[in-house]
């Protein structure tokens, strides 16, 4: 008996309930350091690569939207869900660290936004910015030697006006914490949130680094950057040690294993359907799930991708279409989610499944826990709210992509430079991103000829660094479904884009 007719025994409230816990999924909501969005140990899911992003001496982690970066702060500074990963990864000893907030986002979540347009005001980051992170920096670090004092951004700036005091102060934060055997890290999240003006955002950074690389000359006092690569990339950034900082990185990449065995840990320990889905696996002969979430590590299916395609088969069928032609399921979703630099993010993922589950909860679903046309619905949801989300942070995005509506790809560029050029794309984008104070789409004041598709070609080059276009060998411009179906393009045998 195969995998498939094993499943079939599952008791169809079994697979209502596994259903319906894919469906309660919330990928979309973004994870604070703190507060009633912070990382839940339900949700901990360890990677083994992943390690490095959260070894206290890694000072920079990248990782695109959606990858996880806020989680994994979230999850060292508060203490249970530290205390987990401190068992998940027990080589890098987290339950020797002190964990404080430089930089959140959000409020409670180390100095605000308010604190900081106050004590660095527009224009001097250059001269005061270095000043103020290290009086954020002191801030947390003196908590240890005075724990029981207020020690603000304003406060440090007044009390260390001599820099000699504050490397004093600092040495004294570090032989204490070396005589613990503790480890401070501080923690700076969300740095986009530093300021809508690019220009700023690049000075406030710049000497963020300087700061933190200075951090060097302690033993036990440490600090955490979590950006996005394309911040690292687009940002003025002069710090001229960034090289250094940059290869030391750690990249929050997910494989296919990595994201099915998320999945498949939150149906293993989800309250009102982990009962259900231990029947499924046990029906599958796949065995029991592991009865703690410290074991996770040893489980098969966080990291066996044979394992893994079995169950996923037993849930959604083998194809997904009536033959192999139209691809397997297993490997289908992860396919589809890639951007343009090969990233694919546990967000779009957990969307798709989540969208796929909603809708097999109103249709015929037999034994199947998701059926393989709502996979390829969920797949259209995911490109609609990736699309949103860069939205967020490029405002010129849609209006961009708008033009391109109905167009098949791939296509040669000049396909692309005509739509721009009847729209007049390039101009009308660069006006939003004044507007909105963001990082324009082409640089400005480019030196190339005008009487050929110059600001066209920088638009593609843009789009081809964000991964939202690639180029084939042949020349020809292609769009990754993740964006083109969002974007209404057509492709010869893709995924429509229709609702």
């Amino acid at each position: 008996m195969t995998i498939r007719q094993r499943s079939r025994l599952t008791k169809p409230e079994d697979i209502s309930a596994i259903r319906e816990a894919i469906a309660r999924f919330d990928p979309s909501a973004s994870t604070t350091i703190v507060g009633a969005d912070k990382a839940k140990v339900r949700d901990v899911f360890a990677p083994t690569a992943h390690s490095k992003a959260l070894d206290p001496a890694t000072t920079l982690v990248l990782g695109a939207r959606g990858a996880g970066k806020s989680f994994w702060a979230s999850v060292l500074y508060n203490q249970n869900t530290r205390q987990l990963a401190a068992e998940l990864y027990p080589r890098l000893e987290l339950y020797k660290l002190r964990v404080e907030i430089g930089f959140g986002g959000v409020g409670r979540a180390g100095v605000s936004k308010t604190v900081i347009d106050e004590l660095v005001p527009q224009g001097e980051e250059k001269t005061t910015a270095g000043l103020f992170w290290q009086a954020v920096i002191a801030g947390a670090a003196l908590g240890v030697t005075e724990p029981n004092q207020k020690h603000t951004p304003s406060d440090m700036l007044n009390r260390f006006t001599d820099p000699q005091d504050w490397v004093d102060a600092m040495a004294e934060v570090d032989d204490e914490l070396t005589n613990r055997g503790e480890t401070l890290l501080i923690v700076f999240d969300a740095l986009d949130a530093l300021s809508e003006d690019w220009g700023r955002l690049s000075g406030l950074i710049d000497a963020l680094m300087r700061s933190v690389w200075e951090l060097r000359g302690f033993n036990a006092i440490r600090a955490k950057l979590f950006m996005r690569p394309d911040q690292l990339s687009e940002l003025t950034l002069r710090f001229v040690e960034l090289p250094k900082l940059r290869s030391g990185a750690a990249r929050l990449r997910w494989g296919q294993a990595d994201l099915y065995g998320l999945m498949f840990a939150r149906l293993a320990f989800d309250k009102e359907a982990g009962e259900a889905f231990r029947r499924f696996l046990v029906a599958c002969g796949l065995g029991k799930p592991p009865e703690e979430q410290e074991k996770l590590r040893t489980w098969k299916l966080s990291s066996d991708e044979t394992q893994q395609e079995k169950l996923f088969e037993a849930m959604a069928g083998n194809f997904m279409g009536s033959g192999p032609r139209k691809g397997k399921t297993f490997d289908w979703p992860y396919n589809h989610l890639s951007d343009g630099l090969g990233d694919v993010t546990p967000r779009s993922f957990l969307i798709l499944m989540q969208n796929a589950a909603e809708r097999s909860q109103s249709r015929d679903a037999d034994a199947l826990v998701l059926l393989p046309q709502t996979i390829r619905d969920g797949l259209r949801e995911a490109s609609k709210v990736r699309i949103e989300q860069l939205n967020t942070e490029y405002p010129w995005i849609k209006r961009v992509l708008q033009p391109l509506a109905g167009l098949r790809v791939p296509a040669e560029p000049q396909v692309f430079f005509d739509a721009w050029i009847e729209n007049a794309t390039v101009e009308a984008a660069v006006k939003i991103a004044r507007k909105e104070n963001a990082l324009p789409p082409v640089p400005i004041g480019s030196t190339r000829k005008s009487n050929l598709p110059n600001r066209e070609l920088d638009l593609a080059e843009r789009l081809s660094k964000m991964g939202v276009l690639t180029s084939r060998p042949d020349g020809r411009y292609d769009m990754p479904d993740l964006f083109r179906i969002g974007a209404a393009l057509l492709k010869k045998g893709g995924v429509t884009p229709k609702v």
